[in-house]
């Protein structure tokens, strides 16, 4: 839980009103830059949506990340190691691009064809992420973004993605938690199912409860506001889930 702590207080988060200040400016650089369509969501927001129940569940893989595409030549190098040295990361060897840590988080800034690609990410463990169901000041998107080149740049998309895998308990547990998951995500009409419903997807018992699931299967839903997009793969006991929304886009 250490580097969720260092990160809003570096970021602002020990302060609501510090916090505000910052991500105001920052999103102000943005919107005054190219004005586009923008989404903002946080981790505990996200885990709320694709990790609703995690009773019987072990954690084998939990990750966070954000990516930058970012447009136009320039010296993407020096500005990755500008932008290190002025947030105190610090750069470890990259067959490639720039790469730099700050305590848990993982940087880089690579160049491409059309600009560069900056990436942060961070890995999540089942501890962590039982904290965060609880902990009202969770990291968000925005704050994310605050550690990639934005100043005097052409930012063209950011992307948020959160990627988790556990293995349930039983494969019973298995079925009941993605059936639950799937049908709770359409509840409140914010979400809906865009892949067909799997064969062997049974109905829900007239006195409660939900049906049975196939063994093995993907279901795709997309959100009705943002177009976040979450992808719900089942194979036996273990479930893997995968939630990405395009925060920034020209």
């Amino acid at each position: 839980m250490r580097w969720l702590w260092l990160a809003l207080l570096v970021l602002g988060g020990c302060s609501r009103c510090a916090g505000a200040r910052v991500a105001d400016a920052g999103a102000a650089a943005v919107a005054a830059a190219t004005p586009a369509k923008r989404f903002s969501t946080d981790l505990r927001t996200v885990l709320l949506t694709v990790y609703p129940e995690y009773r019987g569940t072990d954690v084998k893989v939990a990750s966070v990340k954000l990516t930058r595409s970012l447009e136009g030549a320039a010296d993407w190098p020096a500005r990755a190691r500008e932008l290190f040295a002025k947030n105190k990361v610090t750069e470890v060897p990259a067959d490639a691009g720039v790469e730099g840590t700050f305590d848990l988080f993982h940087l880089r800034v690579e160049p491409s064809a059309a600009g560069a690609t900056a990436t942060i990410e961070l890995p999540v463990d089942g501890e962590t992420l039982g904290k965060l169901y609880t902990n009202p000041n969770s990291l968000s998107t925005l704050q994310l973004g605050l550690f990639l080149p934005r100043e005097n740049v052409s930012i063209a998309r950011d992307v948020f993605d959160f990627h988790l895998e556990y293995v349930t308990t039983t494969e019973r547990r298995a079925s009941f938690i993605t059936r639950q998951l799937v049908e709770l995500m359409q509840t409140n009409l914010q979400w809906k199912l865009v892949t067909a419903v799997p064969e062997g997807w049974q109905p829900n018992p007239g006195d409660g409860g939900y049906g049975e699931v196939p063994e093995q299967f993907t279901v795709k839903l997309v959100g009705v506001v943002d177009g976040a997009e979450v992808t719900v793969t089942r194979e036996l006991r273990r479930v893997t889930v995968h939630y990405r929304l395009v925060t920034f886009e020209r």
